[in-house]
């Protein structure tokens, strides 16, 4: 008789489970899993900055000048420069605190203050080695992440290709001189090309500086033995959402209710 008692709940304990497992996460809170996909001896990246906005913000324009914002970022791999431009047009996070090489990742927590207004997410960090090489949206909208009434659009997954690599045009490309992530070379370093932002692999002819890349040792304890094509994958990013603290207490505690009314009702039925 026991048993058959103990049998009784086990519909309701099993409604209560999957309502906590099923219920959806708020989205106030983002997560994001910085992954390099590059091979051993491949190139790595800067720290990863984004920035969530209202679709107005344009990190840079392709075919443009670059920004002092961006040649700060395309040069010097420092967030610092895209954190204080950004300020006052919406939420943003840097992802990592050094470059991330070969097989690594990192993640990182963004706010969203009002998800229904900051709707779109761009990003931007510096490849290395190289001179001026980023990778970054220059399409503010390529990448909704909520939509009009602030509900998450994700999971999502945004994936950086070789082909995805921009050059900033801001310092002629010569490996031994002013190149990040390359021992011996002096990244502050600078000579200044005057051009525009261009795709490494859309502008002009890069075959000859990205062979130069070859055999160049890293700070990282290794050396280059692997360099970006158009089609190389090169990053990952995976964006979820997190649920809120406090929503999680109140779904615990509506799941305990609806347990107990149904523990009650089993109660009444037996006798």
């Amino acid at each position: 008789m026991r048993l058959h008692n103990q049998r009784a709940w086990f519909p309701a304990v099993a409604a209560v489970l999957a309502l906590a497992f099923s219920a959806p996460a708020t989205a106030d809170t983002l997560q994001i899993t910085v992954t390099n996909n590059q091979p051993a001896g491949g190139f790595a990246f800067a720290p990863v900055w984004f920035g969530l906005h209202d679709g107005s913000y344009q990190t840079f324009t392709a075919g443009g000048t670059a920004s002092s914002t961006i040649q700060t970022t395309a040069e010097l791999g420092k967030p610092s420069a895209l954190l204080a431009a950004f300020a006052g047009h919406g939420d943003q996070t840097v992802a990592g605190s050094a470059p991330i090489g070969p097989g690594s990742g990192v993640t990182a927590l963004l706010s969203v203050a009002d998800p229904s207004m900051n709707r779109y997410l761009s990003f931007a960090s510096m490849v290395v080695p190289s001179n001026d090489f980023f990778m970054g949206n220059a399409d503010p909208k390529a990448f909704e992440v909520f939509d009009a009434s602030g509900a998450f659009l994700g999971p999502k997954t945004i994936q950086v290709y070789g082909k995805n690599v921009w050059d900033a045009g801001t310092e002629v490309n010569n490996i031994a001189f002013g190149a990040a992530f390359i021992v011996g070379d002096n990244i502050n370093d600078h000579v200044a090309q005057g051009g525009v932002i261009a795709l490494v692999f859309g502008g002009p002819d890069q075959t000859d500086y990205l062979n130069s890349i070859l055999g160049k040792a890293t700070p990282y304890g290794y050396d280059i033995s692997h360099i970006i094509s158009p089609d190389d994958l090169l990053a990952t990013f995976q964006i979820q959402s997190v649920p809120e603290p406090s929503s999680l207490v109140l779904l615990g505690a509506g799941a305990g209710g609806l347990l107990i009314a149904s523990v009650r009702k089993a109660s009444r039925r037996r006798a």
